[in-house]
């Protein structure tokens, strides 16, 4: 097989793993709004007793997977909430009433994007919110 031809496969190749990431990306939206209602469940958790530690641990476990998933498929903005959410609670133990309030924020405005179906970068509004989440996470 000549270069022409390996170059013609590698490209065809590219561009069907192009293709299966575009399909993903239809329905990553429907993903994320399953992650976000499995934050609010683990959330609902400390009404319940649950220790805030465990909390945070299970929160933390599923915002690695939206920090790592959003951009690939086209939800830059999920993934910087999302890395924001874990870099937040991977720095500290969280257990004051302000710091379970900014990542509760986190969650909240997760659900919104995913509602919204806000891709990308979110253009102004998703400055702003990164801009928010930076300050409140300082």
């Amino acid at each position: 097989m000549g270069t022409a031809e390996k170059s013609m496969d590698f490209d065809a190749m590219v561009a069907q793993a192009e293709a299966a990431v575009a399909a993903l990306r239809d329905s990553y939206r429907e993903q994320l709004l399953v992650d976000v209602a499995s934050l609010l469940e683990i959330w609902s958790g400390l009404e319940r007793g649950v220790a805030v530690a465990e909390v945070m641990h299970q929160v933390h476990a599923i915002s690695h997977n939206v920090k790592g998933q959003g951009g690939s498929f086209g939800y830059d903005l999920v993934t910087s909430i999302g890395a924001s959410l874990c870099d937040y609670i991977r720095s500290g133990t969280r257990q004051s009433a302000d710091e379970i309030n900014i990542v509760h924020a986190h969650i909240k405005i997760l659900k919104m994007v995913g509602e919204n179906d806000i891709a990308g970068t979110g253009g102004e509004t998703g400055e702003r919110i990164v801009a928010k989440l930076a300050a409140l996470t300082r």
